[in-house]
């Protein structure tokens, strides 16, 4: 059922969110916007308003160049590494969990989403216009496809329909498939030569293939649910005017411009979206006027459908003490047309999806400053000189001439070509003087290399970091050439880390949470070149979330330089340990400070390099025992002749038990048959059964004594039989090194 819209719920409210938009920073026409204006004009090199005709109208690019020298360097902090972010693990347990988790959360960002363009928009948008904005939330809206399908057997045609979208069939058509009709029918043919019973025909009728193809057209509507991360224009953001942070801010909005046929597949009703009324602010948008001048002349939309009107959508997230219990809840809120006169929707919420990044924060401020308004008065001025020693050089090449009224032609002066003739009525030095202009290059150039030095102390942008001046690098000793690029990078550096603490770690800290509380569903993903499923929600609240910042560069190579003697030290001290693990270095220790070297070259794959010892100690077998010492040989042939003479002393015993024992059983025979002939009488044969048991009983007892000792003895005597040979059991020494008797294992 299609949502109605929410025009007269809460007059209260309305006022509220009408209000609070109206005063919001950011809102059209205030000094925010007409601030952000400027700087846009100023990074396209639009005139400056100050160009008269005839004269030179160039304008320098110093806010653009300032601007796009500073991005390549911040992007690489950040995406030089395929980690933006690390998750801390809370205790040791979660340590595999936190990996994970790293790994998800740098999968969604830059596989689900485009990564390298957020954080392009997310910086420039920063470094021209105060702040940048995202917008991060879970997505969970509909896309609707229109399908076509020809000649589908059953198979296939279920196959279509068995899926988690809702497809809704708009055409179908079935046509008979007579090849699979011809198969069908010889089928039946044979089997009713066949077979006599109609009932096993009817099964074999049954399990045919139906003859049946489908034509089809179907309506599918996809479900994405995935976390999404936006780039919002700063000209959308509105925000109240005493708040200092987005989290803490009482009214946060966007502002965006949407068809009526886009609110209708948000679900509303298609009969209240027709009487929302037309968007007419774009004329005011001054901001995105600016934006798109250089690609449309004229911006503004005339559709013919009414469905492609634009409305103009206030997407609100306000605190109000909606239920009058004296405390502010947050609470999302959805209206339309001007000021947010119709309410769409009302419903709570936990967060406010937006971050932000400004280069330079102001204390105590929301909106801080731009690298843009650091640089607006330098392109003014440089611009002004620029112009002025044009007209210069153009008025000394084609100075001014004075003359004798009526002694020239004017025709010929006027006509500037050259070897050109001016006619004149008297001698020309008498009748015409040039007028020379004073060259004001010599004061001009200083000035423009001193507007130069201005801007690189105020932004940190040197030409030595932009790769303009290879002179003053070959000028320059290494020290001092090392010294300045630290300089000038330190800068950036700390726009870099502004930016990781600030809204780099509030983006990724917003979409951990929306993680954990709507993805439920597993997913495998790559960790440590494994594949490894995963399941969000398992994560909830076990875990502290960091971002990692590179350093540029120069620190990398620095970091490089400095692992490198670690690893050298490393190296010594393993060697100082006679080449064994502890009690100082292990060899994880080492392969700890090459993983860090193969990362700062930027170099993603460690285990291309190097295996891990872990991994390694895994593969290799058991180490091979140290071959025999002389005198253990001596001695362990000493033994192997004592246990072979012990050997044959115990089979001579052995064989002389088993003699014993045959003549034994011989005579207690003999003796019975005697007793029974001689007495003619019954003997109690039970009793002397029993005592005959007995004495085999002991017999068997001696027998296995026997047996388990040459057992023991043979045992012994293989165990030596490749005294050089690699094999040699554990048991061959005790632990203070003492050779094992060979009394000791026939003892055993």
């Amino acid at each position: 059922m299609a949502k109605k819209i929410i025009q007269h719920e809460d007059p209260e409210l309305r006022a509220v969110i009408s209000q609070q938009i109206v005063n919001s920073l950011g809102y059209l026409g205030g000094p925010l916007s007409a601030q952000r204006r400027k700087s846009l004009e100023y990074y396209l090199g639009d005139k400056l308003g100050t160009e008269i005709d005839g004269r030179s109208q160039v304008v320098s690019t110093d806010v653009a160049d300032t601007v796009e020298s500073m991005l390549p360097n911040l992007l690489r902090i950040f995406t030089s590494s395929d980690k933006v972010v690390r998750c801390d693990p809370v205790t040791a347990e979660d340590v595999p969990m936190a990996d994970q988790a790293t790994a998800y959360l740098n999968h969604v960002f830059y596989k689900d989403n485009d990564g390298f363009k957020l954080l392009y928009n997310f910086f420039k948008d920063a470094l021209i216009e105060k702040n940048g904005f995202l917008k991060v939330y879970y997505d969970e809206s509909k896309k609707i496809e229109h399908e076509t399908y020809k000649n589908l057997n059953e198979q296939e045609h279920d196959a279509l329909m068995e899926t988690d979208d809702e497809v809704e069939v708009i055409d179908k058509e079935e046509i008979v498939d007579e090849k699979v009709k011809g198969q069908n029918e010889l089928i039946i043919e044979k089997a009713e030569e066949t077979i006599v019973d109609p009932a096993q025909l009817e099964i074999i009728k049954a399990q045919l293939p139906k003859p049946i193809l489908y034509n089809c057209t179907l309506r599918r509507t996809i479900k994405k649910g995935m976390i999404k991360v936006e780039s919002i224009t700063p000209d959308e953001f509105l925000i109240n005017r005493n708040a200092v942070s987005i989290d803490e801010a009482d009214f946060v909005a966007q502002r965006v411009y949407m068809t009526r046929s886009d609110i209708i597949l948000m679900g509303f009703d298609e009969e209240d979206v027709m009487q929302l009324p037309t968007a007419q602010t774009s004329l005011f948008d001054t901001e995105n006027l600016v934006r798109q001048r250089q690609i449309n002349a004229f911006p503004i939309e005339t559709p013919t459908d009414k469905s492609t009107e634009k409305v103009e959508i206030y997407e609100c997230y306000v605190r109000y003490d909606y239920d009058k219990d004296g405390i502010a809840e947050l609470r999302k809120v959805l209206t339309a047309g001007v000021n947010g006169s119709f309410i769409l929707e009302n419903t709570p919420c936990d967060t406010m999806p937006f971050v932000s990044v400004t280069p330079i924060p102001m204390p105590h401020r929301f909106y801080g400053r731009s690298i843009a308004e650091l640089v607006e008065d330098i392109q003014l001025m440089k611009s002004t000189v620029m112009r002025q020693l044009l007209d210069n050089m153009y008025l000394t090449n084609n100075n001014r001439v004075a003359i004798m009224d009526g002694m020239v032609n004017m025709d010929d002066l006027l006509t500037t070509r050259p070897g050109g003739v001016v006619r004149t009525k008297q001698p020309p030095n008498q009748v015409l003087q040039p007028l020379q202009a004073q060259p004001i290059s010599q004061q001009a150039f200083p000035l423009l290399e001193y507007l130069d030095s201005v801007r690189e102390s105020r932004t940190g942008v040197s030409r030595q970091m932009q790769g303009l001046d290879a002179d003053t690098l070959n000028a320059k000793t290494a020290t001092g050439v090392n010294t300045l690029m630290t300089q000038t990078q330190m800068r950036s550096e700390l726009v870099a880390r502004i930016f990781a603490e600030t809204g780099v770690k509030d983006l990724f800290k917003k979409m951990f949470e929306l993680m954990v509380k709507y993805q439920d569903k597993e997913k495998v993903i790559m960790i440590h070149n494994k594949y490894v499923p995963v399941k969000p929600t398992e994560w909830r609240d076990r875990f502290n979330i960091s971002v990692v910042v590179g350093l540029g560069t120069g620190s990398k190579e620095q970091q490089i330089v400095m692992l490198n003697n670690i690893l050298q030290r490393q190296l010594e001290a393993f060697k100082l340990q006679g080449n064994k693990e502890f009690p100082m270095v292990t060899l994880t220790n080492m392969y700890n400070t090459l993983s860090k070297i193969i990362e700062n070259a930027g170099l993603k794959n460690v285990d291309s390099y190097f295996v891990n010892p872990e991994v390694g100690k895994q593969m290799m077998g058991p180490p091979t025992p140290p071959p025999l010492t002389p005198i253990e040989k001596i001695e362990f042939t000493r033994i192997d002749a004592e246990n072979k003479r012990k050997v044959a002393d115990l089979e001579l015993q052995y064989k002389e038990l088993q003699h014993q024992n045959q003549e034994m059983l011989l005579d207690f025979e003999a003796k019975i048959k005697d007793i029974s002939l001689k007495y003619n009488t019954q003997l109690d044969t039970a009793k002397i059964k029993a005592d005959a048991d007995l004495d085999k009983m002991i017999m068997a007892d001696r027998t296995k004594i026997l047996e388990s000792a040459q057992k023991s003895a043979n045992v012994f005597s293989e165990q030596f039989k490749d005294i050089n040979g690699p094999k040699r059991s554990s048991e061959e020494r005790t632990g203070d090194g003492s050779i094992i008797s060979s009394e000791t294992i026939i003892r055993e």
